[in-house]
């Protein structure tokens, strides 16, 4: 009976693995990518309001978006490409939408 137990173990531990592999892992990963996410919309909300803080006149859009962009940049790619610039544009447009809705509310 404990050779067959142990036999039954042994054939398990291909199929968990294929389990753990196939299930677990794919669900892991798109947790830690949606944390990633938000943290990154997080930061360039953030910077999207400094931006604001610093240049309250108009006409002066073209110098927010060029800080936001450099702040996000030496945040997140300093060392590597994490966030490419269409990512980034994307990140802006909603957190400045976003804002444009709360401050008119």
């Amino acid at each position: 009976m404990d050779s067959r137990l142990f036999e039954i173990i042994l054939a398990l531990i291909p199929v968990l693995g294929a389990v753990i592999t196939y299930f677990i892992v794919p669900y892991i990963r798109t947790n830690i990518d949606a944390a990633k996410l938000a943290q990154y919309k997080e930061w360039a909300s953030l910077a999207v309001k400094t931006a604001e803080m610093l240049w309250r006149e108009t006409g002066h859009g073209e110098d927010k978006k060029t800080y936001v962009v450099n702040f996000l940049t030496d945040m997140f790619n300093s060392r590597k490409i994490v966030i490419t610039e269409e990512q980034m544009n994307v990140l802006i447009e909603s957190a400045v939408k976003e804002m444009k809705e709360i401050t008119s509310t």
